[in-house]
């Protein structure tokens, strides 16, 4: 290893502990970073406090997208739940991280605070688009399944449905585009319910969509519950 690459090494090592988190993530795509950004476009957010720091934190309902994405990011950021404003409600974790060189690497990729209303997809290079996908899915997506009895008839047909969610319609748009153009789904359709827009594919698609998003990848690059739910409704 030659004395250049020796010093980048540790100077990556003086920030990492300097930072606590590895500064150097999001500055060139990966599957790492592709997956940790679809979630965060889902589930991230940025921020400003009022003495110039700047932060970018997670959140979920399920500790262990945390723990991953922790991990990815080389994180010594304790995970923390948050308060709950109404009872009963399941408990919601937290994952906060100042860096002004996180978030500016972000910001460049096109991000911006208060993304829900103005998400804007980043330009994922294509060899990394199903990691961040499924990185968005694992925050904003879901699969459910039912069985529907056509009338006059005693057979049952098998309705499934995978969705995504998103506060920009234009947003799913480009997703939809994006999956056409890359594995030739034609069917989805955006439709708005409550406020949120949602992208939806019907069972083939849904089949589809299951290939691309989980072929041939590693244990810590997916929220295991919903690759389970996928896995029930295609196993039955």
């Amino acid at each position: 290893m030659s004395y250049e690459i020796k010093q980048k090494v540790l100077d990556q090592r003086t920030q990492r502990a300097k930072k606590r988190v590895r500064v150097d993530f999001f500055k060139s795509w990966s599957a790492e970073m592709a997956y940790v950004m679809g979630y965060f476009c889902a589930d991230g957010c940025m921020f400003s406090n009022s003495g110039g720091s700047k932060y970018i934190s997670f959140v979920s309902i399920d500790h262990e997208l945390l723990e991953n994405v922790k991990i990815m990011l080389q994180s010594t950021q304790d995970i923390k739940v948050k308060k709950q404003s109404r009872p009963n409600c399941k408990p919601t974790f937290l994952l906060q991280i100042g860096s002004k060189e996180i978030y500016n690497d972000i910001s460049k990729l096109g991000l911006l605070p208060n993304k829900e209303l103005r998400l804007k997809p980043p330009s994922v290079p294509s060899q990394y688009f199903r990691h961040f996908l499924r990185g968005y899915f694992d925050g904003d997506g879901c699969i459910s399944s039912g069985y529907y009895k056509r009338r006059n008839r005693k057979s049952k047909v098998l309705i499934v449905s995978v969705r995504f969610a998103s506060g920009t319609k234009s947003f799913l748009e480009s997703l939809k585009k994006t999956l056409y153009y890359l594995i030739k789904l034609k069917g989805g359709s955006v439709s708005k319910s409550g406020g949120c827009y949602y992208l939806g594919y019907s069972i083939n698609d849904s089949r589809r969509l299951f290939e691309f998003m989980y072929n041939k990848i590693d244990s810590c690059f997916y929220l295991k519950r919903k690759y389970n739910s996928f896995l029930k409704v295609f196993n039955n």
